[in-house]
């Protein structure tokens, strides 16, 4: 059954993109986390309980360094199985320039440490790709190598981060992706969340020749306004005829 959420809009309140969410019929609603913790903008001393107290479903995205997984890997479980969450977005950035090997090798050593904590935990990560603006974990032979070294790792495909529709092709042999980061883009921009429709995407053909079986979880990342969010739901759950 396909499910649809969306990130939070930076400097909005956390309580009125809960409303605008529930009343625009979301399912749920990312949250970001960083080395610096969970970044909501809310009311009182914890924003956990604050969350909580707001009673909408949450999925929980971390962007963090290679370096940085291991030392918050115990925090982060802590949120989710607070907020009774089963799946855990990474999006991994790398703070050294360099693409070689080794600090691939670093990274899948590192994933395989925390995956085995939240696997423990009944609780599945997903690890996003990047856009060409972090190389970082953003070409396809990386992404694969990672996903051959461990059976129980999820991708979530960021279709705002592609390079190309043969990429998505060549991760999906591999693993199909059971949550989508959704936006618009231009091929020829390097890095940009347009709402659906202002960019070249061609998501018909991307759910009727490529992910065509897809039935899991779509989280639109789009910042503009309103009706630029409520508009590209409408557009993907059409095509998705649902």
């Amino acid at each position: 059954m396909i499910k649809i959420g969306r990130n939070i809009r930076d400097n909005f309140k956390y309580i009125d993109e809960v409303e605008f969410s529930r009343k625009n019929k979301f399912d749920f609603i990312q949250l970001w986390y960083d080395k610096n913790g969970l970044e909501v903008t809310c009311e009182g001393d914890s924003k956990l309980e604050f969350i909580k107290s707001c009673n909408f479903p949450t999925i929980l995205h971390a962007m963090l360094d290679i370096n940085e997984l291991s030392q918050h890997a115990c925090r982060l479980l802590e949120i989710a199985k607070s907020l009774d969450n089963k799946d855990l977005i990474i999006h991994p950035i790398s703070h050294t320039k360099s693409t070689s090997p080794c600090i691939l090798d670093k990274f899948s050593r590192e994933v395989g440490k925390v995956l085995n904590i939240f696997k423990e935990n009944g609780i599945t990560l997903h690890i996003e790709n990047n856009s060409k603006r972090m190389p970082f974990f953003s070409d396809s032979t990386d992404i694969i190598s990672v996903l051959k070294k461990h059976e129980d790792l999820e991708i979530l495909i960021d279709l705002a981060h592609v390079e190309d529709y043969s990429q998505i092709k060549e991760i999906v042999r591999v693993r199909k992706p059971k949550i989508l980061h959704i936006a618009d883009k231009r091929f020829s921009v390097v890095h940009e969340h347009l709402p659906i429709g202002s960019g070249e995407v061609n998501f018909k053909y991307i759910f009727s020749e490529i992910l065509y079986d897809f039935n899991g979880t779509i989280i639109l990342e789009i910042n503009q306004d309103n009706k630029s969010i409520i508009d590209s739901k409408d557009k993907i759950l059409s095509i998705l005829g649902v």
